[in-house]
Order: structure tokens, then sequence, then C-alpha cells
């Protein structure tokens, strides 16, 4: 009597060499008849191939989800999170903000264009802390860089919150020279960030990576639904405001103005960051935090040394020309999220209206956050790379 199974990963009967979808076999060992084929319907198989997908890995992954989920420390994931918060708070809060800054600015919707270039200037962070590691004979102690890090960028969007509509005149022009400044500062943190926090997160064991990155996610998350909170105020109507001596009536417009102002939202972004400043304090200092690092040795400031025993899976190495791809693929995608899209999004939103900028600025970052926390839990079918570079192409 023929019986159907499918196999599904390496070691199962009839397929240990690897997964393969919609394989209809008897015995072990026995090559399918059409009469085989004829059994098993369509719809049948689709079920099947369905089925297989939503509970990819059986229970052995469900074991190893649950034991994930019972060998941590609950207080460890929260300090990570708060911690991952403290990344791109202030970037993602000024951009988020543009919607009403470009009101009160000189430069108008010009404004995001020139934040833009604030940005790119702060990545010759990464590059000084780079060359800083490697040619200098002291080396960077990461722990108390991070320290520096925080305290920079908490300062950075307390003096925003006061200084952000103060303007100066450049070349006869006048410019929201502060504001500039401020983003430069906040940028050169955050892009140090990048190279710099996720290496101290590798002390710790691989689960609360995840967390770390659920909790850069919220770093624009909570900024947006901050901004959502506060509106961007109604346009109201046109109202009467002067008749002239001639007669002629002049009208202007009476806008509602948001629940709160710009210098109430950038202190809130201060709170924020006081607290991931507190969350990485602790995390860096409790005993109950340093019981949770992997077997590693921390030398030279932040270069890691990993023990044979830390059980972690290992990866299959790229080769040289998939390497190469997947860095061309991160800096195109790079360019155009961090560099072209945040610089025409004023332009783009603008014949829609400032309500549609603002909704734009705010649900575009939301994405993020939800992707890492899905990630927490959910474990997907691994797919090629040239499957995974498709969908960032679509994304």
């Amino acid at each position: 009597m023929s019986r159907y199974h499918r196999g599904r990963g390496a070691g199962s009967p009839t397929n240990p060499a690897g997964p393969v979808y919609g394989v209809i076999s008897t015995l072990d060992d026995a090559t399918p008849s059409p009469a085989d084929f004829a059994r098993c319907s369509s719809l049948e198989a689709k079920k099947s191939e369905l089925s297989l997908f939503l509970n990819w890995g059986g229970p052995q992954k469900n074991m190893e989800i649950s034991s994930k989920l019972r060998n941590r420390s609950w207080l460890v994931d929260v300090l990570a999170i708060f911690f991952g918060i403290g990344t791109w708070l202030g970037v993602n809060g000024t951009f988020i903000q543009l919607p009403l800054l470009v009101d009160e600015a000189p430069e108008g919707w010009g404004l995001p264009s020139y934040l833009s270039v604030m940005v790119q200037i702060g990545n010759l962070g990464p590059l000084l802390y780079t060359a800083i590691q490697k040619y200098s004979p002291k080396k960077l102690n990461d722990g108390w860089t991070i320290h520096g890090v925080l305290l920079v960028r908490a300062i950075s969007c307390l003096l925003t919150a006061f200084f952000y509509n103060q303007t100066a005149s450049v070349a006869g022009t006048d410019h929201s020279l502060a504001l500039f400044l401020l983003t430069c500062f906040t940028a050169l943190n955050a892009c140090t960030s990048s190279v710099l926090f996720m290496p101290y997160m590798g002390r710790f064991k691989e689960q609360y990576m995840v967390t770390y990155f659920i909790g850069e996610g919220l770093s624009g998350l909570l900024p947006s639904v901050t901004a959502l909170i506060q509106g961007i105020g109604e346009s109201g109507d046109c109202v009467l405001v002067n008749v002239t001596e001639s007669g002629e009536e002049v009208y202007a417009l009476r806008k509602t103005p948001p629940r709160f102002d710009t210098r109430v939202f950038f202190l809130i972004l201060f709170a924020l960051m006081v607290l991931a400043y507190v969350g990485y304090a602790l995390l860096n200092s409790l005993p109950l935090a340093r019981r949770e690092y992997a077997q590693v040795t921390v030398s030279e400031g932040n270069k890691y040394v990993y023990g044979e025993a830390d059980n972690q899976p290992k990866a299959e190495k790229l080769s040289k020309g998939q390497y190469t791809y997947l860095l061309l693929l991160i800096g195109a995608i790079s360019l155009f999220s961090n560099g072209m899209f945040g610089s025409i999004q004023s332009y783009s939103s603008a014949p829609y209206g400032s309500q549609a900028y603002h909704l734009a600025a705010t649900l575009s970052v939301i994405a993020n956050p939800v992707a890492c926390f899905m990630a927490m839990f959910l474990h997907l079918p691994p797919c090629g790379l040239s499957r995974c570079s498709l969908s960032l192409r679509v994304c």
C-alpha cells in the first residue's frame, strides 16, 4: 500500500539533502508512478505546501523558539530596547518635524535638502572612529565612547528645542544655521552608533541583538507616534484682517496650531534620549546584564574574541562575489532611502498640502520596528540570495 509524505529538510526520509516541495513518493526508495500523482489532487498539494510553509521546522523549531524565550533575561531585553532607541532618534525626529519646520524656516520647502547634506556630513564620524581604532596606538574604549555619544546626542536634542528657529545671515541670506549645526552634530553621533553600538551588543547572547534592533526601530516609531499626536494643525478659513482706505478688503489664512509646538516635541525627544542613556548605563554596569554575556573576551577597547563553546549556529560563508554584491546593494538602497528620498519628499508632497507631507514623513518609518518585532517571534524558511535581493529592490 502506498503512503504519501513530503521531504521537509535535512534528515527527512525522502530528502536527506535538503528541502524539496511538492515531492510525492510511495515507500522510502520507491519511484512514484502516475497512479500516485493521480491520487493527490493539485488543491491538496497546494494546501500541503502552504501548511509546510507555515509550520517550517515543525516541533523542533518550536522547541528552539521556546528555549530562546526561556533562556533570557527580560530586564536585559528592556534595557537593550532602551539602548537601541538612542540610535537614530534625533535624526528621525528632525525629519519627522519638517512639515512644521518648513513653515518657519527661511529655506521653506528646500529645508529638507539642506538637512540631508548635514546628515551626510555625519558619515565622517564612522570614518574618524575607524581610523582611530586602526592607526592610533591607543584604542578607544567602546564603553566610555558610547557614554560620550549618548550624552552629546541628548544635549543636541535639548539645544535644538530652544534654538531650532534661530537664524543667521550667510552670504547675505538668512539661514537656519543653529538647526544645521545641531543636526550635523546629531547625525555625527547617529552615524557613529552604527559602527559602535552593534559591536558592543556583540558581547551579549545572540537573542539580545533582535531586541536591540527593536529599539532601533522604535527610534523612528516613537517620534512618528508623537508627531501624529501633535498633528500639523488645520488650514482653517480666510478671515478679514483689514480694510484699506480705498475700501479694499485684506484677508489672511488663519491656521489652527498643532496640539503642541516644535519645542515641546524636541523636549520629548530629549526625555527619550535620557531614557536611552539610563538604559545603556544599567546595561553596562548591572551584574545581571553581565551574566548574559556570551563567551567572549574583550580587549583593546572593542576587539572581541569568542570562545568555541558559544554554541552559535555556523552560517554558510559568503563568496567574495556575493559579499561585494550585497555591499553594492546596501549602498544603492542607502543612497535612495537616506540620501535622495528625504531631500525630495517635501517637493513630492507639496502639491497635496502640508497634511499629506506630515503623514508621509511620519508613517514612512513605521515598517522597520514592525519587521524587527516579527523577526523576534517568527521563523521564516531561508531564501536564496537572489530572492532576498529582489525583495530589497521591491522595498
